[in-house]
This record gives C-alpha cells, structure tokens and sequence, in this order.
C-alpha cells in the first residue's frame, strides 16, 4: 500500500498536509565556523543572541552556536519554532528533515520533537558534501557505500531504528568530487532497490556540474522523476532551469528567507526574484516539478533571533504569490501538497 515514512511510523500519504521539502531541525555544521572576519573574534564563541543576527546575515559562519541546533540544550527553542509551523500549517503539516551524515544528526530527538509538536517529521539518510565527510567515506567504494546506506534504510539511521522517507541531501559540491560521486552512485542504487526518492544538495554552479549530478543518477538506473534538486532557486537563469527541468526532476525553491552572503561575494537572491523565477517556471509548464522551504539551518533562520522561521513560506510568501502573482489555490496545492507527496510516498 502507498504510504509515507515519518519518524515515527507509516502514515498514509493523503494524510500530508503542507510539506517544507528541505530542512533541518537539529544540525551542526561548526566545522565551518570562521570567526576571522568579526571585528571581535572572541565574539563568535559567546551563545548565540539577536544582536549578532545582522552579523550573522552579513556573514554566516562568524558565530559557532549559530551553526548548530544542539539535540539537548537547543530542544525546547526548536519545539517552540516547529509549533509555529505547526499552528501555521495545519493537519498533516510536514518538515522534510535532511540532516544527513556530516551534519551530525540526531534521529532519536527529533522522534521526541515529533511527538511533542505533532509534526509529521520525514527524515532524510545519507552523507552530505565532501567537506564534511567522515574519514571512511574518501576511500570507501561504491559497493561499500551501497551496502552502508541500504542498512540505513533497513535497519534505522545510526543504529536507532528510525527509518529514513527519502535520501538525501546527498552533498555535491562546486565542482563534483569523486567521493561525492560514489556517494551519488550508490544513493541511485538504493533508491532503485527501496522505491525512495533522492534529494542531492547542489552547489548552484555551472549547469555542467548540476547535470553531471543527474547523468549520474541516470546512469545508474535511478527514475530521475523521483530526483529532487535543492537549492537552484539561487539561479535566476529560466535557461539553466529549463534544461535542467527538462530531464524530469524536481526543483527545490528551498532558500526562502535566506537574505545574507553565504561568502563574501555571494549572497542569496531575494524572496521577490526567487518568486519571480518560480512563477515563469510555472508559466513554462513545470508547475508540477517545482517544491518550497526555507531551509533552516542557522540560528539567525529562527524566530527568535529575528529570522523568519519554519513558516515563513506558509505566512508570508504564499499570500505574495497569490496576491502579487495571482497564483490560484490549485498551484499552491500542487507545490506544498501534491508534488511533495509524490516524491515522498512509497508504493
């Protein structure tokens, strides 16, 4: 029978409400904590506040406790944010959580968020960009891999008996490492033997390197209409879309609510030409390949630090859509409901 998994258990498909298709709620990546460029570095240690939030937009990494959601002493800042998408989203409102391997998930809290919130929670397995690799995954082969990850779906992630809805994000990077490749390689494989779909983080770079990342899934047999692609709403190009949405897959416009440099000489695009490039994608006929978040993952992302929270896609931009680019009630189902649940349900 068609069904979805969650964190805790199988739930019936129809049963998801709105779906953030890419997020995070308990993540570490601290290994990219530079605070060189702050005009106090010993700042960057101190516990996250609202005062650095402006700092922390201007440059993402100058703060550690920014770059993390502790499963611990985070826990009841992140039950408070995910209640408010909750109450914004309504029954069956879903977060797609891809902290993946590299990122330092923590599968068992997120289970008790779960619980707590009534989240319907999808939790994501993999590894993510080669940067952030365990030692064992550089030489590990694409058999060896295959093998690891399968059990992750089989047997739970890290040994906890949560079982993964998709896989994913799988990392790539700039230019696509070999071991990043090999990671790509086997997630084709375990998707073709479990019926899961495959979420790849992309660097948006050149269109060579993004579609060198799906002639790889397809070359390992992978339905590359169960591939989800995150992060290309950072393109405004309808070209580079194009040829990328031609091939089947799904686009992720995940970044809502970024607004700050991820380096110095790359900042995000804002939510109006994020909006702008996702409605002439619609005009072009790919309305039904197309998904939204926000992708949280920093601390300045939240509420409480002045950010936009979980549910900014449901609250604010969804009203622009319809309001500014009369987008009607159909459209909207289709990119928070109906094709989230098509990438998400097995069966």
């Amino acid at each position: 029978m068609a069904h979805v998994v969650t964190v805790t258990g199988e739930v019936a498909a129809e049963t998801l409400g709105p779906v953030m298709a890419h997020e995070h709620i308990f993540v570490d990546a601290s290994r990219f904590y530079d605070p060189a460029n702050l005009h106090d570095p010993a700042l960057g240690e101190l516990p996250f506040e609202a005062r650095f939030g402006g700092l922390a937009r201007w440059e993402g990494h100058l703060f550690k406790d920014n770059l993390q959601f502790h499963p611990d002493r985070d826990f009841e800042l992140m039950r408070e944010e995910v209640a408010d998408f909750v109450a914004a989203a309504g029954p069956g409102g879903c977060l797609v959580d891809l902290t993946t391997v590299g990122l330092d998930p923590a599968y068992e809290r997120v289970v008790e968020l779960a619980r707590a919130t009534g989240v319907q929670v999808v939790a994501g397995a993999g590894i993510y960009v080669h940067a952030m690799h365990p030692a064992w995954v550089c030489d590990a082969s694409t058999d060896e891999l295959t093998t690891w990850l399968m059990s992750e779906v089989t047997e739970g992630m890290g040994g906890t008996g949560v079982r993964p809805g998709i896989l994913g994000e799988i990392g790539t990077s700039e230019q696509l490492e070999p071991c990043e490749e090999r990671v790509l390689r086997a997630s084709a494989r375990v998707a073709r033997a479990t019926g899961l779909a495959v979420n790849v983080h992309c660097h948006p770079s050149t269109l060579e390197v993004t579609t060198r990342v799906v002639d790889v899934l397809e070359d390992e047999g992978h339905d590359l209409t169960r591939t989800y692609l995150s992060h290309l709403d950072e393109i405004w190009d309808l070209d580079y879309h194009d040829a990328v949405l031609s091939r089947g897959v799904v686009v992720g416009f995940d970044s809502f609510g970024q607004d700050g440099y991820f380096t110095p000489t790359w900042k995000s695009l804002s939510d109006s030409t994020k909006a702008d490039t996702m409605v002439a994608l619609i005009g072009q006929g790919y309305g039904e390949q197309l998904v939204m978040a926000q992708d949280v993952c920093k601390k300045h992302h939240l509420l409480r630090f002045g950010g936009y929270g979980y549910a900014h896609v449901v609250r604010r931009v969804v009203p622009r859509l319809q309001e500014v680019h009369g987008l009607d009630d159909a459209v909207i189902e289709q990119l928070l409901v109906t094709t989230p649940r098509r990438l998400l349900t097995i069966g």
